[in-house]
């Protein structure tokens, strides 16, 4: 089925328009704010260039300070450390992280007050909140020097796509990119940046709408959850609607699949860039054009790869991602496990960068499969029946694999009218081939998989509890 719609009537801005955005518009909005958004990016313009040994050392020194700072400000830190009989001397480099247990989100809720600085005014706290992928809240604090780094280095990765700021943009997710209550200053911020907020939540029911605006507003860069991008580039590729050709689609907030990848590629005629982020941990990291990886921003925080028992993972090899956000003295987090996976790299890119590489993104802890004696591999690859095999790619619009016990397994799909009984065959097959002979496959089918309140995509989700300890405790 054709659909007509009009061509793009809206011209790009011209160079002039992103030079006024950068160097007039961004410091204006710094004073507003009280962020130094402008000042840390051109600092971060130029780290990106440092050689590996320059920011391994801008690294170090910023983290010897954070350790003197929460030793000296904060009651849990000052306790932690006697405890265990170690000074802030004792923490001079990255590698000394390890003298540190592992921090969870469990050990903050139990005494959130005894992680805020003591010597930092209450009222210059901002409340950040998020329920990530377990639905349960959790809060913390942060201060405005958090927020211009975030920004900064937001800005700065999405430049590795091409982005300037000033350029026509959409961003099409749900509450943790585009909050429902919107604060008055955030969509003038919007505005100003050409920026078209379209809610995921109303994808469905509005998406001639939306694609009429997006083909309207002729964005020069679409950004949003990968799973809400491939719904719309799914219709635009079924109706034929071609008039949408961004110099580039940014994707974040949840995990990509190839898939994903290729349609959206597919159907506005660009190359993805994903993009991965822990905000309350300190982690941002991008992927560049070459597509080698994600570079991680590491002026930002110390990103350790840990196996299930503590210890530093080898390069091309899976691990728990821990954090220590450099910046945030309001609620330091040193040595953070926010529950994400990804396989490191020594590799550096050949686009020049100094910055450090993660091979890829495997995914959230939770998204883990716990098998027989208690170990646990990436959910993600029973995922490789549904994105590599041409005949259940057309049998299957939607997918969702949900760990009830070590042995039994609910695939939640949603058909299409090429969707038979072999593909359910062909799927249970191949979950034995990967887990046993005696597992158990439950199938439901559903118009519609349900969707995190932030409406994100939960791909692998499970439920078994009895899994080894998290690492380094």
């Amino acid at each position: 089925m054709d659909m007509t719609f009009p061509p793009p009537n809206q011209t790009q801005p011209p160079v002039r328009t992103n030079i006024f955005a950068r160097y007039v518009w961004l410091p204006i909005n710094d004073v507003i704010e009280g962020t130094a958004i402008s000042r840390q990016l051109t600092l971060f313009e130029q780290s990106q260039w440092w050689k590996p040994e320059e920011l391994e050392a801008y690294q170090n020194t910023r983290l010897k300070s954070l350790i003197h700072h929460a030793y000296t400000n904060v009651p849990y830190y000052h306790d932690l450390f006697r405890s265990l009989d170690i000074s802030p001397s004792d923490i001079k480099t990255k590698e000394d992280l390890v003298k540190l247990p592992v921090l969870t989100k469990e050990d903050i809720r139990k005494s959130p007050e005894r992680f805020i600085a003591q010597n930092i005014p209450r009222s210059s706290l901002i409340h950040e909140a998020t329920s990530g992928s377990s639905g349960k809240v959790f809060e913390y604090f942060i201060d405005k020097n958090v927020m211009s780094v975030f920004r900064a280095l937001g800005l700065r990765g999405w430049g590795f796509a091409g982005y300037s700021i000033g350029d026509n943009m959409v961003t099409l997710a749900g509450s943790s990119l585009l909050p429902e209550n919107m604060p008055f200053y955030k969509r003038i911020r919007f505005k100003f940046s050409h920026n078209l907020p379209l809610s995921s939540y109303y994808l469905k029911e509005r998406m001639e709408d939306y694609l009429k605006w997006i083909i309207q507003f002729n964005p020069r860069y679409i950004r949003g959850y990968p799973s809400s991008l491939a719904i719309l580039a799914d219709y635009a590729l079924n109706h034929r609607i071609d008039a949408i050709t961004p110099d580039g689609v940014m994707t974040t907030a949840e995990t990509l699949t190839p898939t994903q990848r290729e349609t959206i590629s597919s159907a506005f005629h660009c190359k993805v860039f994903d993009q991965f982020g822990c905000f309350d941990g300190g982690a941002t990291a991008h992927e560049c054009d070459q597509h080698r990886g994600y570079h991680i921003s590491v002026e930002r925080s110390v990103h350790e790869f840990l196996d299930t028992t503590g210890y530093p993972v080898d390069s091309g090899t899976n691990g728990h991602i821990i954090l220590t956000d450099l910046w945030n003295y309001a609620m330091p987090f040193i040595r953070y496990d926010a529950g994400d996976m990804g396989v490191p790299t020594d590799r550096l890119c050949p686009c020049g960068r100094g910055l450090p590489l993660i091979e890829r993104i495997t995914g959230r802890t939770t998204e883990l499969i716990v098998l027989r004696d208690g170990t646990r591999f990436p959910g993600l690859i029973l995922t490789d029946i549904f994105d590599q095999r041409a005949d259940i790619l057309h049998a299957v619009l939607d997918y969702q694999i949900i760990q009830e016990t070590v042995n039994k397994f609910i695939i939640n799909i949603v058909r299409s009218d090429q969707y038979s009984p072999a593909i359910s065959d062909e799927i249970q097959k191949f979950f034995s081939g990967q887990l046993g002979s005696d597992i158990e496959i439950q199938f439901n089918f559903y118009d519609e998989i349900p969707r995190t309140e932030a409406n994100k995509r939960r791909i692998v989700i499970c439920k078994v509890n009895n899994v080894k300890n998290p690492p380094g405790t």
